[in-house]
This record gives C-alpha cells, structure tokens and sequence, in this order.
C-alpha cells in the first residue's frame, strides 16, 4: 500500500510595476506676431505659473511635475501640449497551498505550482488597480491644467494684442484684461 504525502507551502511575490499614461493635445495661439516671438510671449506666461524651460531636439519646451508625479509639457513653437504620468508602483501578495502525491516531491511541486498560479491570478488585478489610480490622477490634472494653459494663451495674446497696437502707433487707452478674454485697445495711427 503507497502512502500519500500532503504538502502544504507559503508563498509570496514582491512586484515592482512601471505605471503610465497620458494624453496629447494643442493649444490653439493666433499668429499676431512672428511665430517666434509668440512662442517667447507662451514661454513667459508659462514661466509665471511655475513651468521649467528645456531644450528637447532643439524644440523650446516647458516643463512642469505637478502632484502624483503628473507631467505637463507645452511645446511653445508647435503649440503641443503632452500630458503624461509615469511611475512604479509595488505590488505584495502571499498565499498558501497544498499538494497531495505518492511521493514528497511531487506534492511540493503541485503545492508550489498551484501557489505561483494563485499569485499570478492575485497579482493582475492590483496591476490594473494601480493603472486605474494613475489614469484618475492624470484625468484630475487634467482639469485644472486646461484652465490654466487657457489663461496663458490669453495672457500671452493680450500681450501680442499690445505689441502689434504699439507697432501701428500710440496707444491711447487699454481697457478689459486678459483673463476675461475681453482686451480693447485704442490706437491712435
């Protein structure tokens, strides 16, 4: 008569799981000055809100990380605006499972088999689960990096506004601001 051994094993995974996300758009700037120019005008207003200028591939890029590890960039040139989040998160799961064979290797096997699929299953639902809480935070900044970015543009084109008005001669008065989107400027030619 074979005798039967039961094995009954712990085991446990540590992962480190790279998370990321984002999303591209563009803001929309009108050319009233040189392309170049309008770009330094973006570049300052960017500045003012905390952005970091780098140069990537020879492109004048602001840069800024804002909570959560979320990344605003704005290509002032092109006007591309990248919104993106990138992190590593750890995973720990542990589990405990048996096996049942005629010899005691084999039951450690099947114990330690059914183990590692156990923690497998177990560890692809927090994979997801942290993937969601990283696009979340990436969609919360979203919604405030739009008004922000729209205050820049209008910043930006109140000043190009003011710069062309001096061009065609003297102003005589400025009236509304640049945050409400209502600028009249009166020129004398």
């Amino acid at each position: 008569m074979s005798r039967a051994f039961r094995i009954q094993v712990s085991e446990g995974v540590q992962r480190i799981v790279h998370v990321e996300d984002g999303v591209q758009g563009t803001i929309d700037v009108l050319p009233i000055l040189a392309p170049e120019r309008m770009a330094e005008l973006l570049a300052t207003e960017l500045e003012k809100r905390g952005y970091t200028r780098t140069d990537q591939d020879g492109e004048l890029v602001l840069v800024k990380v804002g909570e959560g590890n979320v990344t605003v960039e704005v290509n002032v040139r092109t006007g591309t605006v990248t919104v993106s989040i990138a992190e590593e998160v750890q995973v720990n799961v542990s589990t405990t499972a048996s096996g049942t064979a005629e010899n005691i290797e084999d039951a450690r096997k099947q114990a330690e088999d059914r183990a590692m699929r156990q923690l497998e299953a177990a560890v692809v639902p927090l994979q997801e689960a942290a993937r969601r809480e990283a696009t979340a935070r990436l969609e919360a900044e979203l919604a405030e990096v739009r008004p922000e970015l729209d205050a820049v543009v209008n910043a930006a084109t109140a000043e190009a506004l003011v710069e062309k008005a001096r061009e065609l001669g003297d102003i005589e008065s400025i009236e509304g601001s640049a945050e409400d989107g209502n600028l009249t400027i009166k020129v004398r030619v």
